[in-house]
């Protein structure tokens, strides 16, 4: 036997719902973001648009900076460095906007 948390009545292990006060166990948790602290701050949604944007433009840099290392004849930065740089940043921008969509 278990035990509802909400209403403390007897139900089956297997049950989905309390047959007591109908308690739903298969709802998810809700997330909310309305938690303290200034990882749900605006001056976090600032930080995430601020950043989104610098590895943007870390992208862009990466590209010119190959194209230029192309023309010096510096193969190893062309074609070694500027593409790890720019996976990066890429990756890094693929996370802000991913963190931007949750909330």
């Amino acid at each position: 036997m278990a035990f509802c948390p909400k209403c403390n009545g007897e139900m089956d292990v297997i049950a989905k719902a309390c047959p007591h006060c109908g308690y739903d166990f298969a709802l998810p948790p809700v997330f909310t973001s309305d938690e303290p602290g200034i990882i749900y701050s605006g001056l976090a949604d600032v930080a995430l648009t601020i950043s989104s944007i610098a590895a943007g433009l870390g992208c862009i840099g990466a590209i010119i900076v190959a194209i230029r290392a192309l023309t010096r004849s510096h193969l190893f930065e062309a074609f070694v460095l500027c593409p790890i740089a720019f996976f990066l940043q890429l990756g890094m921008l693929v996370v802000f906007e991913r963190v931007r969509r949750i909330k």
